[in-house]
Protein backbone atom coordinates (compact mmCIF):
# COMPACT_ATOMS: atom_id res chain seq x y z
CA UNK A 1 0.00 0.00 0.00
CA UNK A 2 2.86 2.38 0.82
CA UNK A 3 4.45 1.64 -2.57
CA UNK A 4 1.22 2.52 -4.36
CA UNK A 5 0.94 5.80 -2.44
CA UNK A 6 4.57 6.61 -3.21
CA UNK A 7 4.08 5.91 -6.92
CA UNK A 8 0.89 8.00 -7.01
CA UNK A 9 2.64 10.86 -5.23
CA UNK A 10 5.52 10.79 -7.71
CA UNK A 11 3.09 10.73 -10.64
CA UNK A 12 1.16 13.69 -9.22
CA UNK A 13 4.35 15.69 -8.75
CA UNK A 14 5.52 14.91 -12.29
CA UNK A 15 2.10 15.88 -13.67
CA UNK A 16 2.16 19.19 -11.81
CA UNK A 17 5.57 20.05 -13.30
CA UNK A 18 4.45 19.37 -16.85
CA UNK A 19 1.28 21.38 -16.30
CA UNK A 20 3.33 24.45 -15.41
CA UNK A 21 5.18 24.61 -18.71
CA UNK A 22 6.31 27.83 -20.35
CA UNK A 23 3.58 29.34 -22.54
CA UNK A 24 6.05 31.54 -24.45
CA UNK A 25 5.35 29.72 -27.70
CA UNK A 26 1.67 30.73 -27.75
CA UNK A 27 0.91 32.65 -30.94
CA UNK A 28 -2.11 34.93 -31.20
CA UNK A 29 -2.94 34.54 -34.88
CA UNK A 30 -5.19 36.69 -36.98
CA UNK A 31 -5.48 39.81 -34.83
CA UNK A 32 -7.34 42.41 -36.90
CA UNK A 33 -6.05 45.99 -36.84
CA UNK A 34 -5.98 49.24 -38.78
CA UNK A 35 -2.70 51.02 -39.53
CA UNK A 36 -2.66 54.50 -37.95
CA UNK A 37 1.02 55.35 -38.52
CA UNK A 38 3.95 53.82 -40.36
CA UNK A 39 7.45 54.20 -38.93
CA UNK A 40 9.83 53.80 -41.86
CA UNK A 41 12.96 54.32 -39.73
CA UNK A 42 12.22 51.56 -37.22
CA UNK A 43 10.08 49.48 -39.62
CA UNK A 44 6.85 49.16 -37.71
CA UNK A 45 3.18 50.13 -37.56
CA UNK A 46 1.12 51.92 -34.94
CA UNK A 47 -2.24 50.17 -35.11
CA UNK A 48 -5.63 50.18 -33.43
CA UNK A 49 -7.48 46.95 -32.89
CA UNK A 50 -10.61 46.16 -34.88
CA UNK A 51 -11.85 43.39 -32.57
CA UNK A 52 -13.46 43.61 -29.15
CA UNK A 53 -11.17 42.54 -26.31
CA UNK A 54 -8.11 42.21 -28.56
CA UNK A 55 -4.74 41.96 -26.84
CA UNK A 56 -3.61 44.85 -29.07
CA UNK A 57 -5.64 47.36 -27.05
CA UNK A 58 -6.56 50.87 -28.24
CA UNK A 59 -3.14 51.56 -29.77
CA UNK A 60 -0.19 49.25 -30.21
CA UNK A 61 3.19 49.43 -31.94
CA UNK A 62 3.80 46.37 -34.11
CA UNK A 63 7.48 45.90 -34.86
CA UNK A 64 8.32 44.47 -38.29
CA UNK A 65 12.08 44.94 -38.00
CA UNK A 66 12.84 41.21 -38.17
CA UNK A 67 13.84 40.32 -41.74
CA UNK A 68 11.83 37.09 -41.45
CA UNK A 69 8.44 38.86 -41.18
CA UNK A 70 6.12 37.48 -43.87
CA UNK A 71 3.87 39.96 -45.71
CA UNK A 72 0.97 38.63 -47.78
CA UNK A 73 -2.14 39.75 -49.64
CA UNK A 74 -5.10 37.53 -50.52
CA UNK A 75 -7.54 38.59 -53.25
CA UNK A 76 -10.95 37.70 -51.80
CA UNK A 77 -12.56 37.31 -55.24
CA UNK A 78 -10.00 34.99 -56.83
CA UNK A 79 -8.35 33.51 -53.74
CA UNK A 80 -4.93 34.25 -55.24
CA UNK A 81 -2.14 35.21 -52.86
CA UNK A 82 0.65 37.68 -53.43
CA UNK A 83 3.81 38.28 -51.43
CA UNK A 84 4.17 41.89 -50.32
CA UNK A 85 6.91 44.05 -48.85
CA UNK A 86 6.78 46.42 -45.90
CA UNK A 87 6.65 49.36 -48.32
CA UNK A 88 3.34 48.11 -49.83
CA UNK A 89 1.33 49.11 -46.73
CA UNK A 90 -0.41 52.49 -46.27
CA UNK A 91 -2.00 54.35 -43.38
CA UNK A 92 -5.64 53.28 -43.17
CA UNK A 93 -5.00 49.73 -44.40
CA UNK A 94 -6.72 46.98 -42.47
CA UNK A 95 -4.37 44.14 -41.61
CA UNK A 96 -4.22 40.96 -39.59
CA UNK A 97 -1.10 40.12 -37.60
CA UNK A 98 0.32 37.19 -35.66
CA UNK A 99 1.98 38.07 -32.34
CA UNK A 100 3.28 36.19 -29.31
CA UNK A 101 2.43 38.83 -26.73
CA UNK A 102 1.86 42.53 -26.20
CA UNK A 103 3.84 44.31 -23.50
CA UNK A 104 3.51 48.06 -22.86
CA UNK A 105 1.63 48.49 -26.15
CA UNK A 106 4.54 46.92 -28.09
CA UNK A 107 4.68 43.65 -29.96
CA UNK A 108 6.79 41.74 -32.46
CA UNK A 109 5.10 40.07 -35.39
CA UNK A 110 5.98 37.18 -37.67
CA UNK A 111 3.23 37.73 -40.27
CA UNK A 112 1.26 40.67 -41.63
CA UNK A 113 -1.63 40.09 -44.02
CA UNK A 114 -3.23 42.96 -45.90
CA UNK A 115 -7.02 42.74 -45.54
CA UNK A 116 -7.82 45.90 -47.50
CA UNK A 117 -8.73 44.77 -51.01
CA UNK A 118 -6.75 46.38 -53.81
CA UNK A 119 -7.69 46.21 -57.47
Amino acid sequence: MKKILAILTILMIMTSFTGCGNNKDVIHAGLNAEILEINTELKGFVVKNLDKNSILGEKCYISCENDEVYYIYVDNETGETEDLTYEDFKVGDEITVDVESVENNYSLTSRVQLLTQRR
